[in-house]
């Protein structure tokens, strides 16, 4: 069986990991305690940046602190019913015809994303695809905003997949990978046929050296 391993934020969608946490605050905080909220994030986010830039797995760790406290049930339920006007309208139109072709084809398409499983299950619920993202602990129905498991960030990603093609039966060198970031690069070695999509610069030119191919998709 083939499959095609999509990344999400950058590479299916024009979003990123900050976005599903904003939409999600603002629509369940009064206004007063959102505007302070907001505030307290943008201090944060310099040390987001120092920690993406040493490793990305640091910062995926300390952006999901922002999650603690919040009711699990609900943060579910928000992205189910908004999912046709908050994610939805995100996809890029490029990423909808290369799944179509994947379909085509009878290959299984599965999301590999380091964003918390329960923002993008309605998409993989609406394109059919399978779902690899991270989890986070509950406890007494309310995040702790810890990981369960290992970031699903480099390294990290490329594990995920391998499990999963074992557990599947997926022929990985015939498969398919498409992903947006160097810290993709493990992800898109795991296949076949690697995929640089909208690369920012050190993925561009790891995938000029390699002969991968590039596109950008809009």
């Amino acid at each position: 069986m083939v499959a095609a391993f999509f990344d999400v934020d950058g590479t299916l969608t024009a979003t990123n990991v900050l976005m599903p946490l904003i939409w999600l605050q603002r629509e369940n905080l009064p206004r007063h305690r959102y505007w302070l909220w907001l505030c307290k994030l943008i201090c944060h986010l310099p040390i987001y940046l120092v920690a993406d830039q040493i490793d990305r797995s640091i910062f995926v760790t300390l952006f999901f602190r922002q999650y603690a406290g919040i009711p699990s049930e609900k943060a579910r339920q928000w992205f189910w019913e908004n999912f046709e006007n908050s994610l939805k309208p995100r996809v890029y139109n490029d990423a909808l015809r290369e799944i179509q072709w994947h379909c085509e084809r009878n290959h299984q398409i599965v999301l590999v994303t380091g964003g918390a499983d329960f923002t993008v299950a309605p998409l993989a619920q609406w394109l059919n695809a399978d779902l690899l993202a991270a989890k986070l602990e509950e406890v007494d129905g309310k995040f702790t905003g810890r990981l369960v498991g290992k970031p699903l960030i480099g390294v990290g990603k490329a594990d995920a997949i391998k499990t999963y093609a074992g557990e599947k039966g997926i022929d990985l060198q015939a498969s398919y990978a498409y992903g947006d970031s160097v810290s993709d690069a493990p992800m898109l070695e795991c296949v076949g046929n690697p995929v640089a999509v909208n690369p920012d610069r050190k993925l561009r030119r790891l995938a000029m050296e390699r002969g991968w191919r590039i596109v950008q998709w809009r």
